[in-house]
């Protein structure tokens, strides 16, 4: 199921789609308040095959390429996936060139507005890097509040919960 706003379509990747993917997941910039740096391209095929795995086990839930309507141009991704018994997580990443647009707000709207209608037997929530203050802004605009607090991997993570 594909994922409409008024500027953006966030649609579950295909195969075709791995070079769009591996611009975003290997680029430093976009994964420093990720994963730290920006993936190499076989851990991105690597986790690119599992993200296909995870968009074909249900119709609510995956892995998102995000594209602007007017250009197709795609910007990012976006994800709505299990994460432990009682949770559902949304993320986010964006290139740079698109940071600061609203983008994230319409995108994170969307996503949440998805999960409660479809996914409502879940908790909603989303883990943002404390250094991450842009990410941070956003989420609690949209209405997630901090439950949590956890260091993952190094780096010090609000656990968020709509």
């Amino acid at each position: 199921m594909d994922l409409l706003t008024s500027r953006l379509i966030m649609e579950k990747y295909k195969a075709s789609d791995f070079e769009g993917f591996c611009e975003v997941i290997c680029n430093d910039e976009v994964m420093k308040n990720i994963s730290g740096k920006g993936n190499t391209v076989k851990i991105a095929k690597d986790k690119f095959e599992n993200i296909l795995k995870t968009n074909k086990e249900n119709d609510y839930y995956g892995v998102y390429k995000v594209v602007l309507l007017e250009t197709k141009i795609v910007v990012g991704f976006a994800k709505i996936v299990p994460f432990e018994k009682e949770c559902i997580e949304i993320g986010y990443a964006l290139l740079p060139e698109y940071w600061r647009r609203g983008y994230t707000l319409e995108m994170i709207k969307k996503m949440t507005t998805h999960c409660l209608d479809y996914i409502s037997n879940k908790k909603l929530m989303a883990i943002v890097n404390i250094e991450n203050k842009g990410s941070i802004h956003v989420i609690e605009k949209c209405g997630f509040e901090v439950y949590h607090k956890e260091v993952i991997k190094g780096a010090t993570c609000l656990f968020y919960e709509y």
